[in-house]
């Protein structure tokens, strides 16, 4: 059986050894925020809680973590989505439903400074409703609404009338790391540089406040987006597919 290939790991700690200190396993998890975790091969997996419930994550070669997925659903039938290596789906032998593809990003320098940078600005309590209206405009698919209670700064650019026309949410992935989130530009004002402005202003604010990284997650048929961040530093540290687990 492939569950007796999989192997129980007892903490963050062996999560990050085994994956050979992979950026996604030391940034975008943490001790604070481990449940259970397996290796299986040259693969490494781990369930979290996330926005809609349980969630198995697994990275490194794409049969084995195909492997350990198979495997972890069986041992968690609780869980809801899976994250995976794009690589790996070939080989999980469970039924998965719809979901999307995505891109994680990081980066350890800050970005080229740009004039526009000047007019990002943080956001409190008294912006929330134009937050939402923002991001419902431009942003239907955004990773965090204008209350989450997970984000800890937005950031934004008003323009001449006071109108909000860009954003960019942060808070911490894991200790030490800023994760940059709901990156949005009024569909108005695209094609201006605001969005740059927005992201590089917040990469170096994390950056100058002692981030050892700055990370963000973007959908992979983003292609104006992609040129973006890569033009700004960032580099993809692993593609993945997110898809509900059918029961």
């Amino acid at each position: 059986m492939l569950t007796s290939s999989l192997t129980e790991l007892p903490d963050h700690a062996a999560v990050v050894a085994h994956s050979a200190d992979h950026p996604f396993a030391r940034w975008h998890h943490s001790a604070a925020g481990f449940e259970r975790a397996w290796a299986y091969g040259e693969a490494v997996g781990w369930t979290v809680t996330g926005r809609h419930g349980p969630v198995l994550v697994a990275i490194g070669d794409g049969a084995d973590a195909g492997r350990l997925v198979t495997a972890a659903l069986s041992l968690v039938p609780a869980v809801a989505r899976a994250v995976v290596t794009r690589d790996a789906l070939p080989h999980v032998d469970a039924a998965l439903g719809e979901g999307d593809d995505w891109d994680w990003f990081w980066t350890t320098s800050a970005p080229q400074p740009r004039p526009g940078e000047s007019a990002v600005v943080r956001l409190g309590p008294a912006d929330v409703d134009d937050l939402a209206h923002l991001l419902r405009v431009s942003s239907p698919r955004t990773s965090a609404q204008a209350d989450d209670p997970s984000v800890r700064t937005w950031f934004g650019v008003r323009d001449g009338a006071g109108t909000l026309v860009a954003c960019a949410a942060e808070h911490e992935e894991a200790p030490g790391v800023w994760h940059l989130r709901a990156i949005a530009t009024h569909p108005s004002y695209r094609g201006r540089g605001l969005g740059a402005d927005v992201t590089a202003a917040v990469t170096r604010a994390g950056l100058t406040a002692g981030a050892a990284a700055v990370t963000l997650g973007m959908y992979a048929d983003n292609d104006i987006a992609r040129r973006m961040y890569e033009r700004l530093g960032f580099r993809v540290g692993q593609a993945f597919a997110t898809r509900a687990v059918v029961r």
